[in-house]
């Protein structure tokens, strides 16, 4: 039986890198992201490399519709979330200016959702007793960061939510796993925002492929929660 891999949060960045590791890998690929135009180039770039390949529109900060693309897609056996682009550094504040509202705004996005698209892929995972979910996480999780104060809370509560569940989830055959990123993501939103004008510093850039690649290791292997690709910030 062919297997699926689900992207939430999917881009022509990582996205597309990641759909491009799993599919040569012999997996379909459903895409979860906000535009039918994003999703139909997308799911047209990865059919020409010979990948099967669905869009399925939904905001991955809203419950509701990732409770709703679960449901559309089907049988998942691997699910990456992989929320960015758009806004995403909208509302991400340094330690000093943190506050209620801008914490909880990044604390939805990053952490509620996060655990939104875990309750809606688990019960089929555990009947199974297969299956992976991934998480794209920030290096902040793990190296605080003072211009990223409620990015970095907020990792940090991610990590501790993925390492216990794969703690529990391990021995009902279902692995769960991140990768934290520590550079910019070449082709990002991050990425273009940053180098859109001159900079006083060097910063890492890796290419999208590379990130890929420890996802794919990371769900193959099983052996470890969690790697770190890059060093930004340190």
């Amino acid at each position: 039986m062919t297997k699926t891999l689900a992207i939430f949060g999917a881009g022509p960045a990582l996205g597309l890198s990641l759909a491009r590791r799993f599919g040569r890998e012999g997996f379909r690929v459903a895409l979860v992201a906000r535009t039918t135009e994003n999703l139909d180039a997308l799911v047209a770039e990865l059919g020409r490399d010979g990948i099967e390949a669905s869009g399925f529109v939904a905001d991955v900060y809203e419950p509701a519709q990732i409770a709703t693309a679960v449901a559309a897609i089907g049988r998942i056996d691997a699910v990456a979330f992989n929320p960015g682009g758009g806004n995403m550094g909208e509302g991400i504040a340094s330690v000093l200016d943190v506050d209620p509202g801008n914490l909880r705004l990044i604390l939805d996005r990053f952490v509620v959702s996060a655990v939104a698209l875990v309750r809606a892929v688990l019960p089929e995972m555990t009947e199974r007793g297969d299956g992976a979910i991934l998480f794209t996480a920030g290096q902040s999780g793990l190296h605080p960061a003072p211009f990223l104060g409620n990015a970095g809370m907020a990792q940090a509560a991610l990590r501790n939510y993925f390492h216990n569940l794969n703690s529990v989830l391990t021995e009902k055959g279902v692995y769960v796993g991140a990768v934290n990123v520590g550079a910019l993501i070449e082709g990002s939103v991050p990425h273009r925002t940053l180098t859109a004008g001159p900079l006083d510093f060097e910063p890492e850039v890796i290419h999208p492929d590379v990130f890929a690649d420890a996802f794919w290791k990371l769900y193959a292997t099983r052996e470890a929660p969690e790697a770190l690709v890059g060093s930004f910030g340190r």
